[in-house]
């Protein structure tokens, strides 16, 4: 785990379905394309919410304060501003073309 970690090369690569999605919304309708980003906005914030409250636990003690519970915190983070940022997108998408019509 050790040589993973700290002598190979990070893969970067990223796979998000609702990114690769959105270059197809010109196939949708205005209305179908704001209903999709709804509901995405929404998943999305719900997601952060619950691993916030996991975070929040984490920051209160409740998990211990093991050195991996630490990294498990830092972890966490990551996700949850990710799906924040991903609910931001969402929302501002919709104010794009594809969601309000030309």
């Amino acid at each position: 785990m050790r040589r993973w970690l700290t002598a190979t090369q990070v893969d970067h690569t990223l796979r998000a379905e609702p990114l690769l999605r959105s270059a197809f919304f010109w196939l949708m309708t205005p209305d179908q394309v704001a209903a999709h980003l709804d509901q995405e906005a929404v998943y999305f914030r719900t997601v952060a919410g619950k691993l916030r409250e996991i975070a929040d636990g984490k920051d209160r003690g409740e998990f211990g304060r093991s050195p991996q519970t630490q990294s498990l915190r830092v972890a966490i983070e990551a996700s949850i501003r990710v799906n924040e940022a991903l609910a931001g997108w969402a929302e501002w998408a919709k104010t794009q073309p594809p969601a309000r019509g030309s």
